[in-house]
């Protein structure tokens, strides 16, 4: 049940440390007001200043957070990512050779009572199955390497179809609890925190552009502004690519785990515990690894669902699965409106419906004031 909403905290937790990074040019901008005493033991600074500064890092969050909520709200409807996932799949009833899988797939579809579900068919040699959806559309892709391996260790025909229909019915069980959200977080959060690192870079570059018509200290200013974004660009990357991902993804695998387990119980308890037993005992030891979730090892997942008896009643999404989901999302929009709090966006929504003519007033200062920079600099 805390699987999926772990999962998801995860994903805030590498968007909180990349906002973070991305704030660097802040925590630079306010050291020079800052007291180091007694051998950097105590740190003293003005408190409009800390206030401000506070402020400001808790609204970039806040922002981040909002625009991924959007984001995936968004790709969950449209299916952006799914698109994506799918890209050189091609349907199996336009495939002459796939064609014998009409019948197997069928029986998943009626099964799980899920008809609008695709099939796919992905042209690599890598054994690989995995699921992808959204509001609309979902899709089962299966790899010809996985179909060409299942072959291979048949010993027949029935034994093959079973084993097909057993994966068949594990990622169908993905599609209907909706797995696929924690993974479509992650490719949000890269997406909004590359989109807020291209802002700060227009940004800078603006400022740099500006400084450098300044006589005497200007070229300095400007050089110093490019430091500024270039380190926080650099400790960004490295971050991500060192850390913080590396943390997500070893913690990852032992949340995933559990979703791996249900799945394969849901398709024992679809087409029985033998036949899913015989589809995970050909995969070896390792079995495989799909585009969203790191498998478990196989000796694990067959003594899980070796006993399992199939059962005539439809598969759906498990009570306990659609209060995850829901905690899930709950979660989200909690973690949305504690920043919002931290960065006192309600009183500054309050404060401007008071002083909507005096904001106005500024804001119309502040552009008359850019104008003039980009005047100075075209």
């Amino acid at each position: 049940m805390f699987a999926k909403p772990i999962n998801l905290v995860l994903v805030f937790v590498v968007t909180a440390f990349n906002l973070l990074i991305l704030a660097i040019p802040i925590i630079i901008t306010i050291l020079p007001y800052i007291e180091f005493e007694q051998g950097f033991r105590y740190i003293a600074i003005d408190t409009e200043i800390y206030e401000r500064s506070k402020i400001a890092i808790f609204t970039l969050l806040f922002a981040s957070c909002t625009l991924m909520l959007i984001y995936l709200m968004f790709d969950f409807i449209f299916g952006i990512s799914a698109r994506a996932s799918i890209y050189n799949c091609k349907n199996f009833t336009k495939l002459k050779d796939y064609k014998f899988l009409s019948d197997v797939f069928k029986q998943v579809q009626e099964k799980f009572d899920r008809k609008d579900v695709k099939l796919l068919i992905k042209s690599s040699d890598e054994i690989n199955a995995y699921a992808v959806g959204g509001l609309r559309k979902n899709y089962i892709v299966l790899t010809q390497g996985l179909i060409n391996h299942y072959l291979a260790k048949s010993n027949n025909m029935q034994n093959f179809l079973m084993a097909i229909r057993s994966v068949l019915g594990h990622e169908m069980s993905h599609i209907i609890n909706k797995d696929f959200l924690p993974t479509y977080l992650v490719i949000t959060n890269q997406k909004i925190t590359n989109f807020i690192s291209n802002i700060l870079y227009l940004i800078f570059n603006f400022i740099s552009r500006a400084l450098i018509r300044i006589p005497y200290a200007g070229r300095r200013s400007s050089k110093i502004a490019d430091l500024i974004y270039s380190i926080s660009y650099i400790f960004l990357t490295l971050f991500n690519r060192i850390i913080v991902y590396n943390v997500y993804e070893f913690l990852r695998r032992f949340i995933s785990r559990a979703i791996e387990f249900r799945c394969d119980k849901q398709s024992a308890l679809a087409f029985d515990g033998i036949n899913m037993s015989l589809a995970l005992s050909m995969l070896g030891k390792r079995g495989y690894f799909t585009l969203f979730s790191t498998h478990p090892s196989t000796n694990r997942r067959i003594s899980k669902v070796s006993q399992i008896k199939s059962v005539d009643n439809i598969i759906k999404q498990g009570f306990i699965n659609r209060i995850s989901n829901f905690a899930s999302l709950i979660l989200l929009i909690a973690i949305c409106i504690y920043f919002s709090h931290l960065a006192k966006i309600d009183l500054m929504i309050k404060h401007y419906i008071q002083s909507h003519d005096e904001i106005y007033t500024q804001i119309k200062g502040i552009w008359y004031f850019c104008k003039q920079i980009i005047e100075q600099i075209i």
